[in-house]
């Protein structure tokens, strides 16, 4: 006599979700967090708070950074603040220039500080809503956000003088070579002071804190999934009628199940986990291609969402472990091949839950990537963004619709399922 099986769709006792029976379709609930799990006025107030300081620095009063300006960088595609806050103080630098064409500038970032806090200059605040509709457009032809704001201020550059454009390219090149190195991204290294706190830089990065300060995400961030509706969610997953994957570019620890140590891993997303309280979900966040990429040679900016292949690996979390199912999705994306959880899905819809278009596309891509290889699936997007401003229609221009509220789209997304 054989055992027990487990009913359709049932989660396996270690957390990941069962192949579906041949009758039924499983669901995946995909999550992204800034903008649906939590608020993340922590984030928001970082970045306002480490543009503000450069500005200081650099001697140009503090044209403060508005929630709207940062709510349309989100639109379009500037979901990283390592990305966005040197876009931002860059923008400063090049004003702050134009208005003093004869200041000979130093090539490297801190020299340059030094030699414009010493004569201030008061600057009117800057049009970033252009700035980041210009950087949106730029990432249509290039796989980095980083990349499309170099382009940008780059061109911008071009009203310079000659004898300031050596040395602005130079510090362009300085902050936005590599935004998600902590090592080399001086503006990177500002921001997660405050993020995660002067002692969680010394914890994640073993280094002795320039600055002592608490955690912002600690001391702002607010949880958007209302405990009722979290409650509702660990119900359906627990009766295998949903399987829950929390999809972020949030920095993130390693993959559950790997040897790789923590040190340089930020556990960010894990924060956010807990504040919702729903730690036990598989999670593909920045750590998990962060170690992705280690293993691979790849560059973790180029399989980061919008790439499909974090999408690729939510899926797989689904069905399998974290580690198996990064793997896959390189696997996948590289050679076509379907391996490991993602050669084993069943039927399946994935309900997706993001506030940005570049989420929603990265999940899309995923699945018309695993459709042309006969996996048989789905995807249902619901957006959640503000009734109007650059979000909600950002995501109404590809037909998307639009929550309020996580916990209404939820609803919804239940009562389908």
């Amino acid at each position: 006599m054989t055992g027990p099986t487990q009913p359709p769709n049932h989660p396996t006792t270690d957390g990941r979700f069962a192949s579906a029976s041949p009758n039924s379709r499983a669901h995946l609930f995909l999550f992204d967090v800034d903008g649906v799990l939590v608020e993340a006025r922590g984030y928001l107030r970082a970045l306002q708070d480490t543009v503000a300081h450069f500005a200081r620095r650099m001697g140009v009063g503090d044209p403060a950074l508005t929630e709207a300006e940062v709510r349309a960088g989100e639109a379009h595609g500037l979901t990283s603040e390592w990305d966005s806050a040197p876009a931002y103080i860059l923008t400063l630098l090049i004003e702050r220039l134009r208005r003093e064409p004869a200041l000979a500038l130093p090539g490297h970032w801190e020299a340059a500080l030094e030699k414009l806090g010493a004569r201030p200059f008061l600057l009117p605040h800057p049009d970033y809503f252009t700035l980041v509709a210009r950087v949106g457009e730029r990432r249509r032809s290039l796989s980095e956000t980083s990349h499309a704001v170099r382009a940008v201020l780059r061109d911008d550059a071009q009203s310079l003088p000659a004898s300031q454009r050596d040395a602005v390219a130079a510090i362009l090149d300085e902050l936005l070579a590599d935004t998600h190195n902590f090592d080399r991204a001086p503006v990177t290294q500002y921001f997660q002071h405050l993020v995660i706190g002067s002692e969680g830089v010394a914890q994640t990065y073993g280094i002795a804190p320039c600055f002592e300060a608490r955690p912002y995400l600690l001391d702002y961030d607010v949880a958007e999934l209302s405990p009722e509706t979290a409650a509702r969610l660990r119900d359906a997953a627990q009766a295998g009628r949903i399987a829950p994957v929390i999809y972020t570019a949030r920095p993130s620890l390693p993959p559950n199940g790997s040897a790789t140590s923590a040190r340089g891993y930020s556990p960010e997303a894990e924060l956010a986990q807990k504040l919702v309280r729903l730690e036990d979900w598989p999670l593909i966040g920045l750590g998990q291609l962060q170690w992705l990429a280690t293993r691979c040679g790849a560059q973790t900016a180029q399989i980061v969402k919008p790439s499909p292949v974090q999408a690729l690996a939510a899926i797989g979390a689904a069905v399998g472990t974290e580690t198996d199912a990064l793997e896959a999705a390189w696997a996948f994306h590289e050679t076509g091949e379907l391996r490991g959880p993602l050669a084993h899905l069943e039927a399946m819809t994935v309900h997706i839950f993001e506030d940005t278009v570049g989420g929603m596309g990265g999940v899309r891509g995923a699945v018309e990537l695993l459709q042309a290889a006969g996996v048989d699936i789905r995807w249902q997007p619901y957006g959640i963004a503000p009734a109007t401003g650059a979000k909600a229609e950002a995501l109404a221009a590809q037909g998307i619709p639009t929550y309020r509220s996580v916990n209404d789209a939820v609803q919804t997304a239940l009562r389908s399922v």
